[in-house]
């Protein structure tokens, strides 16, 4: 249930307060009467209204000196007070009202509506006042409890507000003084104080020319910023050193088989990944090798070599192509080196046109005959590096004199939006009229990775038999 509006009226004839009460308490308002001025600042001291009426003229405290007490409390001054004259107000007793606080006067005898009317809008004013100091109150707390420093400039840089934070940093007397270094700050965007790095926000008070700036103290951002670009390219250079282990520096000179090789990494804000090449020289021919870590990094480039010098002691060793993928695979799983890598071997006899390929879970290679379009060198490409239990086995392929050969990893036929399987049908379609190896890659290359850097390593390998 709403409460009724609650007035004090003062005023020392009886007679003209009995009809002003009664005239409120018929209009729906909750009166309580006295007769002097002492007596109604202490009863809105002690008991606050929500508005007080008083008659100018009373015996000891008239009704100025008793607006001008309420109005000088800090628990009454913002109660309204409505000063009634028995006789008509000239201007200068006006004015002394006015300077004493009241907020409207009346004359009487004032007609019962009127009274009312005066005393709602009154009421009204006093309510919208009431939302906005409670706003301001609510404003100022937050304002002082924001632990970033925040200051209001006038349009000359003046600072007429700053929060406990700004004072903290500028100092308790900044209000009032232009504070230079935010003229610094305001430019570049930051600002540097006492070993600590604040970054600055400027923001425009809506219909003033005031202007609110904040400070928000970055220090350990920014520390942790540099620490961590620090860290990056100590990575970056580990896993480029590392990266160049994964390439043979030379590759083997022989006029039975011309060999070229190319790496592209990712693009440049990224660290490099486990892309590799090799070519392994045997006892019957070479292997040629291409494999792809998952992931990118130290760890992957690190794993990358791991699996590159295993598989050349294996080859080594005389293990075939797919008992050496095996042991692979057992390695991948039962070290944990990574949780998936591809791979894919060719080996080549120097005096059998057919050679031997095996692939795990890799991309497979692309054959551009002598005499013929290119096409796929073999179907399927087998179950990828870290499978427990994984089997592999060879296929094979004829590879004649003038033939050429091109393994490649993924990087160079991934793209966001298109199947990896129309990508490979549109690099083996890239390989048809082109000749030799060098010019083969770089068409490849151009068409299908272009001047941007890929999102992930690309790797090539090509070789072509020669014609003896």
């Amino acid at each position: 249930m709403t409460r009724e509006p609650s007035i004090l009226l003062a005023d020392d004839d009886d007679v003209g307060r009995y009809v002003i009460a009664t005239m409120l308490r018929r209009s729906g308002f909750t009166v309580r009467e006295v007769a002097d001025g002492l007596s109604a600042v202490a009863a809105v001291l002690a008991d606050p209204p929500d508005i007080a009426v008083l008659d100018v003229k009373m015996p000891g405290l008239d009704g100025f000196e008793a607006c001008r007490r309420i109005k000088s409390h800090e628990d009454t001054r913002h109660i309204p007070v409505l000063m009634l004259s028995a006789t008509f107000m000239e201007t200068e007793a006006k004015v002394e009202g006015l300077e004493t606080g009241a907020d409207a006067y009346l004359t009487q005898p004032v007609e019962a509506p009127v009274l009312a009317a005066t005393i709602r809008s009154m009421l009204r004013a006093r309510s919208l006042e009431a939302e906005v100091r409670s706003a301001a109150t609510e404003w100022r707390t937050t304002f002082d409890a924001i632990s970033d420093a925040v200051a209001v400039l006038d349009p000359d840089g003046v600072v007429v507000r700053a929060n406990p934070a700004f004072e903290a940093v500028f100092g308790s007397d900044a209000v009032g003084t232009r504070v230079e270094a935010l003229e610094v700050g305001r430019s570049s965007g930051e600002l540097e104080l006492e070993n600590r790095t604040h970054s600055v926000r400027v923001d425009v008070v809506p219909g003033s020319q005031r202007l609110v700036v904040t400070l928000s103290d970055v220090t350990a951002a920014r520390r942790t910023e540099r620490e961590r670009a620090a860290a990056l390219a100590r990575e970056q250079t580990i896993s480029r050193t590392l990266q160049q282990t994964l390439l043979p520096e030379r590759l083997p000179s022989d006029e039975r088989l011309a060999v070229h090789a190319w790496h592209l990494a990712a693009e440049q804000e990224l660290i490099v990944g486990g892309d590799w090449y090799d070519v392994i020289e045997t006892r019957n021919g070479v292997w040629l090798v291409i494999g792809d870590v998952a992931g990118h990094g130290v760890a992957a480039a690190a794993q990358a070599g791991q699996l590159r010098h295993s598989l050349r002691v294996y080859a080594h060793e005389g293990f075939g192509l797919a008992e050496s993928v095996r042991r692979l695979n057992e390695l991948v799983t039962d070290t944990e080196l990574t949780d998936m890598a591809t791979m894919c071997i060719v080996a080549i006899t120097h005096d059998d046109d057919e050679v031997r390929v095996v692939s795990a879970g890799h991309p497979p290679p692309v054959l551009v005959p002598a005499a013929g379009p290119p096409r796929l060198a073999v179907e399927g490409h087998g179950v990828v590096l870290g499978v427990v239990g994984a089997s592999y086995a060879e296929s094979t392929f004829a590879f004649e004199a003038g033939d050429r050969l091109m393994l490649y990893t993924d990087g160079l036929v991934e793209r966001p939006g298109e199947l990896i399987d129309d990508a490979i049908d549109r690099l083996v379609t890239e390989c048809a009229t082109v000749d030799g190896l060098e010019a083969l890659r770089a068409h490849v290359v151009e068409r299908l990775v272009g001047d941007t850097h890929p999102r992930d390593d690309v790797a090539l390998l090509l070789a072509q038999r020669c014609v003896l």
